[in-house]
């Protein structure tokens, strides 16, 4: 509209001009090279308007001759840029698909088309994957690395092409260089995360994780809960060197996670020498949370040393805090046979050894039969419906059944992968280790033999420190071969103080998996 409105403007300008010049004649005098001419005003006017429109024409014409070979030139690039990327297009779609003729012939066109284009290199190194030739894609992610725009890009490429080959120190090495590079890249500093935690550099792996909480990769509540555990893991390296630092950091650490067991062990075991009530609240806090076996032997050990009476009525506070919970009646029971207070013993584990009673239950209750009044009859019942009983409770990671916690999985070297849990599909299984050193006042060998008449080959009785030749002792059911870890795992024990604690019997090994031994 405002176009029209523009012309017709001209237009009407251009026709008042005509007229005011019509209305006023005149003659224009002309000589040039010796001649004279006369014109009237319109037609000078007319002349004139002539001679600019060629004039303005010639000049385009000229301009426009000076700039047909850059055009030339530009439609060239344009022609080879679209055949370019629609070589990339398909070559992409292709290695997607897998499929690698289509991949090399597309990759060929693109770096004849697009030499060097960022996607080029990345079509080349996919089009060498599909081809099965590392070597190639390694060179075309090398060269990636040159270029800045395409650094971090190089760097994914090399990493997975390592993962890929096995080369766990390439990767780790590939993982760092990326995360330096792009601190708030999430798959970089996942990596680069665990490649400190598997090399147990707790001190790195404590910077990655406060970086990947300020780029926001991680949620508070994990940050934390990495922290307490990497925490914990360096308290636990430098316990026996320096004492004091290790326990500011078990402190730190169970702050972080109450429900961390071996944090609030540590922490209870190092603190008990200045403050025992400080000890013992550590212990008591995690076991509101989360009850467990070593957390009850810690307690009894913080104490001052007392009578069995004295521990057994400690047990009992303890136990009062989750008066639910089978460790409390197991704790208790421990503590009563101690004290050889029987009648209190049976009391606390008859309700859940009545209903189903775990392995731990049915042998805390042989013992009690054992060391009460001898009543074999009793103790080959309470061992037979032990072999049969629910699995309990076992530190497991990936897999994996540990004696100890540790920071990390003995299997993938991931940190935070140990569960106190009953391990999965195992539940049921027959044929755990059975400890019977505890039951020496009876004739082991005959209540063996009666409880037990045809043992599998994975079950394993030793008495009084001897082994069936069956099996070593303290022998695991292994699965088949799994690839060794990336480093041989330690177990730390969160408690030494559990040796002056009531015996508790060996929770028993798990059918299918191998156990990760203590070093």
């Amino acid at each position: 509209m405002i176009r029209v409105l523009v012309i017709l403007g001209l237009l009407f300008a251009a026709a008042f001009g005509a007229v005011w010049v019509a209305d006023r004649p005149g003659e224009v005098q002309v000589e040039w090279l010796g001649r004279s001419g006369t014109l009237t005003t319109s037609e000078a006017l007319t002349v004139l308007i002539i001679l600019l429109a060629v004039g303005v024409l010639l000049v385009e014409l000229a301009l426009a001759g000076l700039r047909l070979p850059k055009q030339m030139a530009r439609r060239a690039e344009e022609r080879r840029r679209e055949r370019g990327f629609a070589a990339l297009s398909e070559g992409l779609v292709a290695a997607a698909a897998g499929d690698r003729a289509t991949a090399e012939r597309a990759a060929a066109e693109a770096v004849r088309w697009l030499p060097g284009a960022p996607l080029t290199a990345l079509l080349a190194a996919r089009a060498a994957q599909l081809s099965d030739k590392p070597g190639a894609a390694e060179a075309a992610f090398m060269a990636m690395t040159e270029d800045p725009a395409t650094l971090v890009l190089g760097l994914r490429g090399l990493y997975d092409e390592a993962v890929r080959q096995g080369d766990v120190a390439a990767a780790r090495a590939h993982a760092r260089a990326a995360n330096l590079a792009a601190p708030a890249l999430p798959w970089a500093a996942a990596a680069a995360f665990d490649a400190a935690t598997a090399e147990r550099d707790w001190d790195t792996a404590l910077e990655l994780n406060d970086a990947a909480m300020r780029h926001r990769l991680v949620e508070r509540a994990v940050h934390k809960r990495r922290k307490a555990v990497l925490l914990l893991a360096r308290a636990e390296e430098v316990a026996a060197e320096d004492p004091q630092a290790a326990r500011r950091a078990a402190i730190k650490a169970h702050n972080l996670a109450r429900n961390l067991v071996p944090a609030a062990v540590l922490a209870a075991r190092l603190s008990a020498g200045r403050s025992r009530r400080q000890a013992m609240g550590f212990l008591e806090a995690t076991w509101k949370l989360a009850p467990h076996p070593d957390l009850f032997a810690a307690y009894l050990a913080a104490g001052e040393a007392q009578s069995a009476a004295d521990r057994l009525k400690r047990a009992e506070a303890l136990a009062a805090m989750r008066p639910d919970h089978v460790e409390s009646a197991l704790g208790v029971a421990a503590a009563a046979r101690a004290a050889r207070a029987f009648a209190r013993a049976r009391a606390v584990l008859a309700p859940i050894a009545e209903a189903r009673p775990t392995q731990r239950v049915a042998i805390a209750m042989a013992e009690v039969e054992a060391a009460d009044a001898g009543d074999e009859g009793r103790v080959r019942e309470w061992l037979a419906r032990a072999v049969r009983a629910t699995r309990d409770p076992v530190w497991i990671a990936d897999g994996v059944i540990a004696d100890h916690w540790e920071p990390i999985s003995p299997l993938t070297g991931r940190l935070d992968r140990f569960e106190w849990r009953v391990p999965d599909g195992v539940a049921d299984a027959a044929a755990p280790a059975i400890d019977l050193t505890a039951l020496t006042p009876v004739r082991l060998a005959s209540v063996a033999a009666a409880a037990l008449p045809e043992p599998p080959a994975e079950a394993v009785l030793t008495a009084a420190g001897t082994t069936t030749p069956e099996a070593p002792a303290n022998a695991e059911t292994t699965a088949p071969p799994t690839p060794a870890p990336p480093q041989p795992a330690t177990a730390a024990s969160p408690a030494p103080e559990e040796a002056a604690a009531p015996t508790a019997m060996p929770r028993p090994s798990v059918p299918g998996a191998r156990s990760v031994p203590s070093s």
